[in-house]
């Protein structure tokens, strides 16, 4: 049974704070720690109703918890609606700790910088997104949401588990790297080129800036970009949220032939 302590400590970790004091943070659905599972993430320990365990879902993950030797508790629906931050927790949590990122020494050939990005599930759903498309190197603003926010994980399923780099650094430092590497910045706006258009011919890498989802990218980042790329769509509509904005695009920078030498 967990202690009146430990589900006060597991409860704090809803909390920015106590995430990097700890460096640790919580998994809560049967698909995001299915997935977290998948990418060989750690998991220091799960807690599940009996209800999920007597699951299809349950049995199946069991096994894995078995196989790869995680600590594993059955705990009252009560205690799991009491840690969880979910308003329909699925009666699963895990806690891992906070991955172990590369250090950024020289720019990626492929990468984000998230500028501002401010609301968690848009923040997720670029994570999610640019983890299918194999971006490896994610970068974010000081001003963005916490990426290890409850909303956010359970809005990037897993992603955060297949990235190399992925860090909070300013603007200025990371784009004079790109800059001075004469490296493609690429800047999301809806008054830009019709990304279908970029006429370039192979680069040494890229990055793409996403703006914050009321003003956009800031003008210290606006700065640096060599290319203002946009989505073409029906006139009058309002732009395209940024998570969905950010998705075409990576459809069509992916396709780009980086020099490899």
């Amino acid at each position: 049974m967990l202690s009146v302590a430990r589900i006060k400590q597991l409860k704090s970790l809803h909390k920015k704070k106590y995430r990097r004091q700890e460096r640790q943070f919580l998994l809560e659905g049967n698909r995001l720690i299915d997935q977290a599972l998948s990418a060989d993430a750690q998991l220091l320990e799960v807690w599940m109703t009996k209800k999920n365990l007597n699951s299809i879902f349950g049995k199946n993950i069991l096994k894995k918890f078995e196989k790869k030797n995680i600590p594993f508790s059955l705990a009252p629906e009560k205690i799991i609606r009491q840690i969880s931050d979910s308003l329909n927790n699925q009666g699963i949590i895990a806690l891992a700790p906070i991955p172990n990122y590369e250090k950024y020494n020289d720019p990626p050939k492929r990468a984000i910088y998230l500028d501002g990005i401010s609301d968690p599930g848009n923040m997720g759903t670029i994570l999610r997104t640019a983890a299918w498309f194999g971006i490896k190197s994610i970068f974010c603003s000081p001003e963005c949401v916490d990426p290890f926010n409850s909303k956010v994980v359970r809005s990037a399923m897993g992603a955060h588990f297949y990235f190399s780099h992925f860090d909070a650094i300013s603007e200025e430092k990371l784009l004079v790297d790109y800059s001075e590497a004469r490296m493609e910045i690429f800047g999301s706006d809806m008054k830009g080129n019709p990304v279908q258009t970029l006429n370039v011919e192979a680069i040494k890498g890229w990055i793409l800036i996403l703006g914050n989802e009321a003003h956009g990218i800031g003008e210290p980042s606006k700065s640096f970009i060599t290319s203002t790329i946009s989505i073409p769509g029906i006139e009058g509509l309002e732009s395209l949220n940024v998570s969905v904005a950010g998705g075409i695009l990576l459809h069509e920078l992916t396709s780009l032939k980086i020099v490899t030498n």
